[in-house]
């Protein structure tokens, strides 16, 4: 069960790894797309990376193939590849982050080991 919540995070990281001014939104987006297909994860993928945050929550650009928008420092986005599994549920946790001159930032400080998370 918690070996699916690992690999979701796993992507995640690899969404951090490509997010930097200069390259697109859908570069972001293929390489979690490369890290499901390595890891035999098709059948639990259910939408896009992540997507920009603004005046709504959910807007363009998206961490989605076919979205060419360049990445600029300034801009804010959330970075929340899923992990559906049918019959057990969905793993996806969103962070937010800013992309900065040198690569990006983690706007979102909370802790994101499973054992913080879990409620007593």
């Amino acid at each position: 069960f918690f070996h699916r919540r690992a690999l979701m995070m796993e992507a995640q990281e690899i969404a951090f790894d490509h997010i930097r001014p200069g390259h697109k939104c859908s570069e972001v987006d293929a390489a979690v797309k490369a890290f499901y297909e390595k890891n035999d994860l098709w059948e639990y993928w259910r939408h896009h990376t992540g997507h920009a945050m603004g005046l709504m929550s959910h807007e363009a650009p998206f961490f989605d193939v076919g979205d060419d928008t360049v990445m600029e420092p300034g801009m804010v986005l959330t970075v929340e590849p899923g992990l559906y599994v049918m019959g057990v549920g969905g793993f996806r946790h969103s962070d937010t982050v800013l992309v900065t001159e040198a690569g990006m930032e983690r706007l979102t400080y909370y802790p994101r080991d499973l054992e913080s998370m879990i409620c007593e």
